[in-house]
């Protein structure tokens, strides 16, 4: 099931977004309804939803705002929701990686298509990430360009994450390493059809199917030599990408 949470500070369009789309047909369920940016940040980081539709123009925090902060923490596809006066915002927002930049007031098939696209792309993702687990590859989740010299600075890129993923990873701790700025770095990862968040995850993920096959370390174990110190948390976000929990993965490794 794909989660999703709207985060929108105009009452109607938050709920006639939660009402009028037929979310199960994308397979998909709401989550959570936020009336502001600080509140769909508190959201994301307890429910860790899949999709966030976000109003780019909000007080306080805007869309942007939020999507700034919260990508290094919750793999997600961002779709934008804007005026028309606003559409200077556009550019900022596909820097940002957004999946879908929509004006109001928002057209039910636009968001419609708008959602199918985050549904495929976030079962593309699942998949690449069940394959790459399989096979072992660290480089299956990242389609890397031939070019030089961005090909060396993912390669480089890439070597860090996975030597220090025990570790708590920043973007800006790997941009420095390269000695990039954060946000050439992202642009790097966005040509990859991918982010930085959701190739660290990858490699997470990758290393704990590894150690779960491989090895009768604790749960708890695996998880923070993967760089996650919740376990509980380590387990939600291993069954949304696996399917399964760590446990029940274990005890699938010698079938």
């Amino acid at each position: 099931m794909i989660k999703v949470l709207i985060i929108d500070d105009e009452p109607m369009q938050r709920q006639g977004i939660v009402r009028l789309t037929p979310w199960g047909d994308f397979g998909a369920e709401v989550i959570g309804a936020a009336g502001s940016g600080m509140e769909g940040i508190l959201l994301a980081r307890e429910h860790h939803p899949d999709v966030l539709i976000v109003d780019i123009k909000m007080p306080g925090l805007s869309g942007l705002d939020v999507i700034a902060l919260l990508r290094e923490e919750v793999e997600a596809e961002y779709i934008i929701l804007s005026g028309y006066g606003e559409f200077e915002y556009a550019q900022q927002a596909i820097a940002l990686g957004v999946c879908a930049y929509l004006l109001k007031p928002v057209d039910d098939e636009e968001l419609a298509e708008a959602m199918k696209l985050a549904a495929g792309r976030i079962e593309k993702r699942r998949m690449h990430l069940h394959a790459a687990v399989k096979m072992q590859d660290p480089h299956a989740f990242l389609r890397l360009p031939e070019e030089e010299p961005i090909r060396g600075y993912l390669l480089h890129a890439v070597r860090h994450m996975e030597e220090h993923m025990a570790e708590p990873l920043t973007v800006r701790e790997v941009a420095d390493e390269l000695g990039l700025s954060v946000s050439y770095l992202h642009k790097l990862f966005a040509r990859c059809g991918t982010s930085f968040s959701a190739y660290l995850t990858d490699c997470r993920l990758r290393r704990a199917g590894q150690l779960l096959r491989e090895s009768d370390e604790k749960i708890y174990a695996v998880a923070a030599a993967c760089g996650y110190q919740d376990t509980r948390y380590f387990s939600k976000i291993f069954q949304k990408h696996m399917g399964v929990k760590p446990t029940e993965y274990r005890h699938r490794k010698n079938l």
